[in-house]
């Protein structure tokens, strides 16, 4: 399987000859990282929940209308939003395994409706959520956020036991200072014989 992590949450994958994106949100966006000129296919957009960070809107047109026939997957709340542009999105498809996940409680506002996506039961993307019960071998990890912490993600990494981590949900980190924590969790995971992968943005891991 190959992974490029474009920003935050934001995940190009490759695997079994289809391509998948999964949470394009506003900061893949601003930050102009995912270069759909040079993206020759696109197979599967996932999209875990509405909030901004994960699902931009204008990124999502881009993305459609460059791709009309991409399978769009994701949860109700923002398949109507998309069902307002005349853009279709499903909740199912046979390859993707989709499960309710809450998102993690805000102090200042209502959660949205959060899925956990997993494909080919390889990868698992929980969006903004810790309250997930499994994963595939390869976890992506939410490791910074408003409604985390970083402990509260180890602690769920440890609980589940993936074979591999990719660290997503950290655009708020400086990059001297995520730098500095891939490695520290990289070398307490490699103690607990789960493989931390420290990813830069656009390029290619192999897992």
């Amino acid at each position: 399987m190959q992974i490029s992590k474009l920003l935050h949450s934001c995940l190009l994958v490759e695997e079994q000859n289809t391509t998948f994106l999964f949470d394009p949100g506003i900061y893949t966006y601003e930050a102009k990282v995912l270069h759909l000129s040079s993206l020759v296919k696109l197979d599967y957009l996932l999209i875990t929940h509405e909030h901004a960070d994960h699902f931009h809107l204008p990124l999502v047109k881009e993305i459609a209308q460059k791709f009309p026939a991409v399978k769009i997957v994701t949860n109700q709340s923002v398949a109507g939003i998309l069902a307002k542009e005349n853009i279709h999105a499903a909740i199912t498809d046979t390859i993707i395994t989709v499960e309710e996940t809450p998102h993690e409680k805000l102090w200042d506002k209502q959660t949205p409706e959060n899925i956990a996506i997993t494909i080919f039961n390889k990868l698992t993307h929980p969006g903004d959520s810790l309250h997930f019960i499994k994963s595939a071998d390869i976890l992506a990890l939410p490791i910074a956020a408003p409604w985390g912490s970083t402990t509260e993600a180890v602690n769920k990494a440890l609980e589940i036991k993936p074979k591999a981590i990719i660290p997503i949900h950290d655009w708020m980190w400086k990059d001297e200072i995520r730098t500095g924590m891939y490695q520290r969790l990289k070398t307490f995971f490699a103690e607990k014989n789960i493989d931390f992968k420290t990813p830069e943005t656009g390029k290619i891991i192999e897992v």
